[in-house]
């Protein structure tokens, strides 16, 4: 249960977190919205997640796991089909320019901003995870 409720609230401040960094997520409702799928999150993450993983299996070895962000992909995707208010769409980079340093712009097609996002969930997710252990 306590497991449950970490991964619920973790998975609730990832998605939200993700929102505000990425372009290409939205999630439409407010906060009641936040909640359902920071709960659905957590439920994929709980159960589905090691039935994909287990069905990843043979392309995970033969890729030596380099193919394992399918794994992540494929779970976002199935977050949206689970909350219809939370949307993947192309988006634009601005850019970015500091002391010297300097990103380009670029154009996230939907598919490239499905990949990024499920990335940058999974990475805020497994951030907070590492943190509390």
């Amino acid at each position: 249960m306590k497991t449950l409720l970490r991964l619920f609230l973790y998975s609730t401040f990832a998605l939200w977190l993700t929102q505000v960094v990425s372009g290409g997520l939205k999630i439409a409702g407010g906060l009641e919205t936040q909640i359902i799928a920071g709960a659905a999150l957590a439920f994929i993450y709980l159960f589905v997640k090691p039935i994909l993983k287990l069905f990843f299996l043979p392309i995970n070895l033969l890729s030596l796991g380099l193919l394992s962000w399918l794994i992540n992909v494929a779970i976002l995707y199935v977050l949206t089909l689970m909350v219809p208010q939370i949307t993947i769409s192309a988006w634009q980079f601005s850019g970015l320019s500091y002391q010297g340093f300097s990103l380009p712009s670029y154009y996230f097609s939907q598919t490239t901003s499905f990949v990024a996002s499920a990335l940058i969930l999974s990475f805020f997710i497994n951030f907070l995870v590492w943190l509390s252990k």
